[in-house]
């Protein structure tokens, strides 16, 4: 991107200079009109910093210009009596680029404390939300090696898995997976995950997907999947939405599947109980 920046510069202050002064070049009495300059860095021509001022004295006579080291003395001090009677100030717009800056903040925090404000409740209820906590607990009930007498599922998705995945240790993946009502989810968790590129990733959901298709499921057929890594969600998929970024995952996608907490229940169990 080609960016346009430097410094320039702007008459901010013009003055006849008072005392009794004399061109050195002319010699002509009280002729020196003093201009200052302000000196700003500016950004697309819009001006973010000031940064410096230089004063040029013209004689109105012979028009000689001088700066302030190339005077005597005298005139030097006549130059600094005006000053003090009269400072030079900076117009705001020299730096109206870091008053923009500024004012974009400013909003940006008080739009950000209003929507908090208006939504909170919404905010808080999903923080509180218990769905959350039994995501957590069957994230941290995972296991490398599910048994088959308590979740079918999960020991036939680990056989699948591990002749259809390359580039990953298979045999450390940890598996649950849960029925409630018509709906299943599955858990995958992987601890390690480096040497796989984040856009590759996905592949362990598709393996997934296509080992479902050859597991009896019953009537749960709203797949919700879930990609753990060590520290956060990598990836979701479910039947509506889909975060397959292979980073950072809203899990908050997998909330639904927990609507009804009655029903939910490990699938071999279910048809354990079915059968007994």
């Amino acid at each position: 991107m080609l960016f346009f920046f430097g410094t320039r510069a702007s008459r901010i202050k013009q003055t006849q200079l008072a005392g009794n002064t004399s061109c050195p070049y002319c010699e002509q009495q009280n002729t020196f009109i003093a201009t200052t300059f302000g000196r700003y860095f500016h950004i697309f021509w819009i001006p973010f910093i000031p940064i410096s001022k230089t004063t040029i004295l013209e004689c109105s006579h012979c028009k000689k210009s001088y700066t302030e080291n190339e005077v005597p003395v005298s005139i030097k001090t006549s130059l600094q009596r005006d000053e003090e009677l009269n400072p030079t100030k900076r117009p705001i717009w020299h730096g109206c680029g870091c008053l923009l800056i500024v004012a974009i903040i400013f909003i940006t925090i008080i739009t950000s404390i209003m929507g908090y404000l208006f939504n909170k409740d919404e905010i808080d209820a999903s923080l509180n939300d218990t769905r959350r906590e039994y995501l957590e607990r069957d994230i941290n009930n995972t296991t490398a090696y599910p048994e088959r007498a308590k979740d079918t599922i999960s020991t036939t998705l680990k056989s699948c898995i591990s002749l259809s995945i390359e580039g990953i240790d298979t045999d450390e993946i940890r598996y649950l997976s849960k029925i409630n009502d018509t709906k299943l989810l599955v858990i995958l968790k992987v601890s390690d995950m480096k040497n796989i590129a984040a856009s590759s990733r996905k592949e362990l959901v598709y393996a997934a997907e296509e080992c479902l298709e050859y597991i009896d499921t019953g009537k749960a057929n709203e797949i919700y999947i879930a990609v753990d890594g060590n520290y956060n969600m990598l990836m979701v998929k479910t039947p509506y939405e889909k975060d397959l970024g292979g980073r950072f995952a809203d899990e908050s996608l997998l909330l639904p599947f927990y609507s009804s907490r009655a029903e939910e229940t490990v699938i071999e169990t279910t048809k354990e109980e079915s059968s007994n």
